[in-house]
């Protein structure tokens, strides 16, 4: 804490004291805040959110000059401009920002990966390669085998060779030899939902967290609900009929939530577990262009407010969304990788090799139907095997190269 020069541990999960009191372990004197109870507040961290409570103190606790009830959890909210101002009765005191980072960040880097069904090569030398804090597209025709790589980089599948590493600080970890290790740190979402129709959406979040943190109180839980529907665009009374209304389902016959509203959710599953990498499977299928821009911009804000690294499948994104990603893998029918790279960089890149032009193009669509047309797919493919030869691309080993 900045303004005593105190620290706490910048790994792992705590609940500390801060007060005068011999006992607490964030100390501080009268001299430095004249107002300090003996025991004056519990500084809690879950993973990556910092919550804190006032002990009944004569002073207070307050967080942007609202002060906190007595013995109620309240969470300090971190945003692109810093976080909430903290006082212990009039003195104000800093957190330094890395104390919201209960964990170190991670990326995600492959070899070239190969599966194959009966006789059938799905996945035929796709990799990836991705850091905290980006957001990468695998896009690609029907049947290409991007969901197949997607659960080879989730552990859901084992690839027949290649190999799959998380990286963390200078560490590579083999994802399927150490999964224990590193499952935690992973989010999936797959294209079909697994919600229980009959709970309401609060029941269904608080279900999920209770089983994720054993002995979490049940305000906490309620903060870390509300606070991750709320990143994904619920407000004020939208938010409570949200969290209110029974999920439902077509299957069922119960009425429920709508469409966007069912993927919001659904990704509120995973988001409040507060994974490191973020994993998901056609998340936008099935919704207008409206609603699926909407998901993208609020996976973009999350992956660079949490530093997480997201990966996604995708079918035929607006120009607005293409936009959004920071890196592209597009994979063509056979399961070999037709590009990857910048995604900023793929439409000049096509253009170069087969002699069109994208203007006034959605780039996604110029991209799709390049690799539908059977002369340019070959000059492609060429191009892109003597591209990742010249620049020595073949994956053998990971680098970790993410600090």
């Amino acid at each position: 804490m900045k303004k005593s020069d105190k620290s706490v541990g910048l790994s792992g999960d705590f609940e500390i004291l801060i007060g005068s009191h011999k006992s607490c372990g964030i100390r501080l004197t009268a001299v430095e805040i004249p107002e300090i109870a003996k025991k004056h507040a519990i500084l809690k961290r879950v993973r990556d959110r910092l919550f804190i409570q006032d002990l009944g103190s004569k002073a207070g606790t307050s967080l942007d000059d609202f002060r906190l009830p007595k013995k109620t959890w309240e969470e300090i909210v971190q945003n692109a401009n810093g976080y909430n101002q903290i006082k212990l009765g009039k003195t104000p005191i800093g957190i330094d920002p890395q104390v919201f980072r209960g964990r170190p960040r991670v990326g995600l880097e492959t070899t070239a990966l190969y599966y194959q069904v009966s006789e059938r090569m799905i996945c035929n030398g796709a990799y990836l390669r991705a850091k905290p804090g980006t957001m990468t597209a695998i896009m690609g025709p029907a049947g290409c085998g991007k969901s197949t790589l997607l659960d080879l980089v989730n552990g859901y599948r084992k690839p027949k060779r290649g190999q799959v590493f998380v990286i963390r600080n200078k560490e590579a970890i083999n994802l399927h030899r150490d999964y224990n290790q590193v499952r935690e740190w992973l989010g999936y979402l797959p294209q079909d939902d697994v919600m229980i129709p009959e709970l309401t959406v609060y029941q269904s979040l608080n279900y999920r967290l209770k089983l994720q943190f054993l002995g979490l109180p049940a305000e906490i839980r309620r903060l870390i609900i509300c606070q991750t529907c709320q990143h994904l665009g619920f407000e004020a009374r939208r938010l409570k009929k949200f969290l209110n209304t029974v999920i439902g389902s077509s299957e069922s016959g119960i009425r429920g939530l709508s469409g966007g509203e069912r993927k919001r959710a659904n990704l509120a599953h995973e988001l409040i577990a507060m994974p490191l990498i973020l994993l998901l499977d056609e998340p936008t299928s099935g919704l207008s262009s409206v609603d699926a821009d909407k998901i993208v911009r609020l996976l973009k804000k999350l992956t660079q407010l949490y530093e997480i690294t997201t990966i996604m499948t995708i079918h035929q994104p607006s120009s607005d969304s293409f936009e959004r990603f920071d890196n592209l893998l597009l994979m063509n029918y056979d399961g070999t990788v037709a590009y990857y790279g910048a995604s900023a960089q793929a439409t000049s890149y096509f253009e170069r090799v087969t002699g069109t032009s994208s203007s006034g193009r959605n780039p996604a669509e110029y991209l799709l139907e390049i690799l539908d047309n059977p002369y340019y797919n070959k000059q492609i493919l060429e191009s892109f095997e003597q591209e990742q030869f010249n620049h020595q691309f073949h994956l053998i080993m990971p680098h970790a190269s993410f600090s």
